[in-house]
């Protein structure tokens, strides 16, 4: 998990000085960003990211305003590479824009300036209720766990502070031995842990999912939908993800776990029809997905307007234009029908038939 503290930006709703969840500061400082190249101005303000134990990773400044990069992510993309810091050091810089990586969504990552979105939709922000669940998803647990556990060196500029301090020598072999595939000693120290950070517990719970060890890996956070989205969305499950969780959903069924398997299998009309589920960002744009799947317009208006999925929002639009046209090629299939015209009954059919194909051929 990151968090972004910026300082000084010029506008009274902008939250200066506090603590947002990465995902939540890229949103923001998006939207100020356009609106100030909408009114033409340019402001700069300092910037600070923090991991989830609140340690200093990187410092910068963001120009609003300034069309160099069009947020901060792709100001983050572009900068971070060319930070010189020590050699045994360069693990840390590659695990953050790892992260950044897999935080950042899609849309974020591919914009250019003629995407400008003017009110970007906060609902994209993911606020998971039960308790605000911080648990990470989505990447390699090793590699995410070392961002934390093994902050030696920040990348800060000009040289990291001198009070930074580095993991104690007897984790260090247990995280470098992980990285090589050996994961049992550092999963049994783990174990003897009294509390464990976000990404330990990610890190454990892909370990237990690995080795069809369900209950231990539920255990962990108390919570079978925490182990349910990380099959979902992490790496190590990407080639048998679907098998991963039908496993691990006949032994701890969830309505989420219900959803994800539906849409795997692309049983949209199950997936839809499923309620009460957690709807994280993914899942948000997977029912999207789904409402494409079953052409079902008015619905798939509905739910993009709760995505900030370009890609989405014009497979909507197309599905919307196609759908048009495909009930005024009908209706001139029943005034042809009556008039018993077959040749132009057999051109409408052929397009009607063109016209059908691509709106199943969205997805």
């Amino acid at each position: 998990m990151l968090f972004v503290r910026f300082t000084d930006v010029p506008k009274d709703a902008f939250p200066n000085y506090e603590r947002l969840p990465y995902e939540e500061a890229l949103l923001l400082s998006t939207q100020v960003h356009q609106e100030a190249q909408q009114a033409n101005e340019r402001f700069a303000s300092e910037f600070r990211i923090f991991d989830d134990i609140d340690q200093l990773v990187y410092k910068g400044t963001f120009q609003f305003g300034d069309p160099t990069y069009l947020n901060l992510y792709l100001q983050l993309k572009e900068r971070i590479p060319r930070i010189r810091i020590r050699k045994e050091d360069a693990t840390k810089k590659i695990l953050l824009l790892e992260n950044l990586e897999r935080l950042t969504p899609e849309s974020y990552k591919t914009m250019t300036t003629s995407v400008i979105q003017q009110h970007p939709d906060a609902t994209h922000v993911s606020r998971l209720r039960r308790g605000q669940r911080r648990l990470v998803y989505g990447v390699s647990g090793v590699s995410l766990l070392l961002l934390g556990a093994l902050s030696v060196v920040q990348l800060v500029q000009p040289d990291p502070p001198s009070g930074v301090q580095t993991a104690t020598s007897d984790w260090r072999p247990l995280y470098e031995a992980a990285l090589t595939g050996e994961t049992e000693p550092l999963m049994q120290r783990l174990e003897k842990q009294k509390s464990l950070s976000n990404e330990q517990q990610q890190f454990l719970i892909t370990q237990y999912v690995e080795k069809q060890d369900y209950d231990q890996a539920v255990a962990v956070t108390d919570d079978p939908i925490d182990v349910e989205t990380i099959i979902m969305q992490s790496k190590p499950f990407a080639t048998d993800r679907q098998e991963t969780l039908q496993a691990f959903h006949a032994v701890h069924p969830t309505d989420e776990g219900a959803f994800d398997l539906a849409i795997l299998k692309k049983d949209y009309k199950r997936a839809v029809s499923i309620p009460d589920v957690e709807m994280t960002t993914a899942r948000k744009e997977e029912k999207t997905r789904a409402y494409i799947g079953l052409k079902d317009v008015t619905k798939a208006q509905e739910s993009v307007q709760l995505v900030q999925n370009e890609e989405l929002k014009q497979q909507v639009a197309t599905l919307v234009q196609l759908d048009e046209e495909i009930q005024a090629l009908e209706d001139q299939k029943r005034q042809l029908s009556e008039k018993t015209d077959k040749k132009e009954l057999e051109k409408l059919n052929e397009s009607l038939e063109a016209k059908q194909r691509h709106a199943s051929s969205l997805l």
